[in-house]
């Protein structure tokens, strides 16, 4: 049987901050392949565990949370594509998918 989840609007306050955090599953990337996490969840956190470099697929959930300097002129697709980032740094975002060119990171995720 599918697991179904509840809308985030009826979650306590509580479940609600611990869902924020990451607290609706997480999942670990090391190679190249792009991370989708399943229906109604994005990855809210990526962890970089090992130092990494995004590859061309790191996909925002909205325009809304992209910036003109991060994402492709009228997508929703972030370009860190080929940026480094060292181990130990943590991003915030909404990103309904992630691809790593290397590395290795945790992604956290959320409704």
């Amino acid at each position: 049987m599918a697991k179904k989840y509840r809308n985030s609007h009826t979650f306590s306050v509580q479940e609600a901050q611990n869902m924020s955090l990451g607290q609706s599953g997480s999942a670990y990337l090391s190679d190249t392949s792009t991370y989708t996490p399943q229906a109604s969840r994005v990855v809210v956190a990526i962890q970089v565990i090992d130092d990494c470099a995004f590859a061309n697929g790191m996909v925002a959930e909205s325009t809304d949370f992209t910036d003109n300097d991060t994402a492709e002129a009228g997508t929703n697709a972030d370009t860190f594509n080929g940026e480094s980032f060292p181990a130990g740094v943590t991003i915030y975002g909404r990103w309904t998918a992630v691809a790593l060119a290397s590395g290795a990171v945790m992604l956290y995720m959320s409704n």
